[in-house]
Parts: structure tokens; sequence; C-alpha cells
């Protein structure tokens, strides 16, 4: 074999390592990032989805008057939460959590929108709605609807919510209702959810998870 037959074959073998050597490390570097990835999510005190949960359509308006169905829900994280504006505790406390919760993820890029959905859509109007949510925050969204459309929403995510009789006899009432927190991501879908009790660091910290770990 001639010194420029074994110099070629060299070479070829040489090539030939140095690509496997680089598959490798791709791999072992894709691998450590799927994995660094998940122990970002692991530690969560939200339940997170191993994959993220579909929703069917569904049709409400917002406090401004505008169609809010599963487009709105797209293009940007959501933090929805179901009550309603005659309630006298629950949903204060939970809207000022949200309240600290955007204050606190004022340095992230990504759109982030917090929505109140009314599970009690007879006596929340638009209205009522927009003097109620922006009391809390003027960026929040306040979605109301017919109760046909919030029961076609709230069945689809598991919300229960129940009507109750005042207990002085008058014609109020109130409304018994899910409490927890739902997390929306950008491509429209039921990504998580945050139950009591809240605590606006916790969930800020687990956002900050689920958002890189989404990227």
């Amino acid at each position: 074999m001639s010194t420029n037959s074994k110099q070629s074959g060299l070479k070829r073998i040489l090539a030939g390592v140095i690509i496997t050597i680089l598959s490798v490390s791709a791999g072992i570097w894709a691998a450590r990032a799927v994995l660094d990835r998940k122990a970002n999510t692991d530690d969560l005190e939200a339940t997170r989805f191993p994959v993220a949960r579909e929703v069917p359509p569904f049709e409400l308006i917002d406090h401004n008057n505008a169609v809010f169905d599963n487009n709105s829900l797209k293009g940007h994280w959501s933090f929805l939460f179901f009550g309603y504006t005659h309630c006298p505790d629950v949903c204060p406390t939970t809207l000022s959590v949200l309240n600290s919760v955007a204050g606190k993820l004022q340095d992230i890029d990504d759109d982030i929108r917090f929505i109140f959905v009314s599970v009690d859509p007879d006596r929340d109007t638009p209205e009522q709605l927009a003097r109620f949510v922006t009391y809390f925050n003027g960026d929040f969204i306040g979605v109301t609807g017919t109760p046909g459309g919030m029961e076609e929403m709230t069945r689809q995510l598991g919300i229960l919510y129940n009507r109750v009789a005042a207990e002085d006899g008058s014609d109020g009432y109130l409304v018994d209702h899910t409490a927890s927190i739902f997390l929306f991501d950008p491509d429209g879908r039921y990504h998580a959810v945050f139950t009591p009790p809240l605590s606006a660091d916790a969930i800020s910290a687990d956002f900050r998870k689920m958002q890189q770990a989404y990227q």
C-alpha cells in the first residue's frame, strides 16, 4: 500500500472518530438539557400536566364586550381564576394574590395576562366586572357570558360551582366555587393548576420554572 493510500485511510478513520465524538457530545448535551428542564419542574408546588391539555371551543365576552374564546388564550401566558364579584372573601383575596404575582413577574419579557372568569353570569355584567377587576389591577381582564356558555367552559376544566341561598332568607345568594388558579400556555392549552393555600411567592417561582422549561 502506498504512503498516500495509508494517509488517506488514516484521514478517513480520524474523520470518523471526530464525527462520532461530536455526535456523542451532542447527544449528551441534548439529554442533559432535557434532564435540566425536567429537574426545573420536578419541585413545583403547582400541578403541571406532563402534556398540556387542549380546551374544546368556547365563547364568552370580556368586560369590554369583546369576544373571549380559545383564540383569546393564545400568544401569551394566562392565569385564570373563577369566582364572582359578590364574593365576600375568597375572590378578593385571590385577586390580591394575583396582583402581587403580576408585580413579581414584571421583569419577564413574555406577555402574561390575568383573567377573572365569573361563575355568576346572571349578576356579573361586563360593566360590573370592569369595576371589580380593575380595582385590583388596571390590566386584569373580567370575563362573563351566558349561563350555558359558562357551563360549557367550566365543565371542560373541571370547575365546580353551586349557588347557595342566603342564610337570612333574602333574595341574595352566595356561590360556592373552585378556588384554584389555572395556568394556560401560549398555545392556549391548560398547562398547570395552583391549588390553595395560594402564595404569590410560590406561584411566581413556579411560573418562572415552567416558563423556562416551555421555551
